[in-house]
């Protein structure tokens, strides 16, 4: 596999709407059949019914982590992350997540290694989580790690105004 993957304009296009106008909870990328594009796959619109139905943040995440965990083929998902933070109320961050399973074809694996940094920067999101292990990209990893990037930059804020 060559690095001449390109990202559709329909990806970028999709991917704004998520951003500006938070019409999508998740995006799921593909590879083309011929393996030049980056393609959607699947696009979930954000509801409110999420809400009205029960359906917790959390809960949204575990229907999405269930969809690509259940499949031995590399993912790469864009996704409208909602969590809590005990004291300061709800956040919310956008994740790029790359997911390329242990037991994918070789290929493919070798494919989406090689070719993630040219979706990851085309779309320019700065936070971002990878994971070969189901338990990698859980909901309980993703705020983690959340968590402890949260501390990092409060950390570099203080640092700076000490100086």
């Amino acid at each position: 596999p060559t690095l001449n993957v390109t990202v559709s304009d329909e990806c970028l296009n999709i991917f704004q709407s998520l951003k500006l106008h938070k019409m999508y909870k998740y995006i799921l990328y593909k590879f083309s059949e011929d393996k030049k594009y980056f393609v959607i796959d699947k696009a979930v619109e954000t509801t409110e019914s999420d809400e009205d139905d029960g359906t917790s943040y959390k809960e949204s995440y575990e229907k999405f982590y269930a969809e690509i965990t259940g499949k031995n083929v590399p993912y790469f998902a864009i996704y409208d992350f909602d969590y809590e933070k005990l004291g300061e109320g709800l956040r919310n961050k956008i994740i790029f997540i790359s997911w390329i399973p242990t037991n994918a074809d070789i290929q493919d694996k070798v494919l989406s290694a090689a070719s993630k940094q040219v979706l990851g920067t085309k779309l320019d999101v700065s936070f971002q989580i990878e994971g070969t292990e189901a338990n990698d990209i859980k909901f309980e990893a993703a705020f983690t790690s959340m968590w402890v990037l949260a501390i990092l930059i409060h950390e570099k804020k203080t640092s700076s105004e000490v100086l």
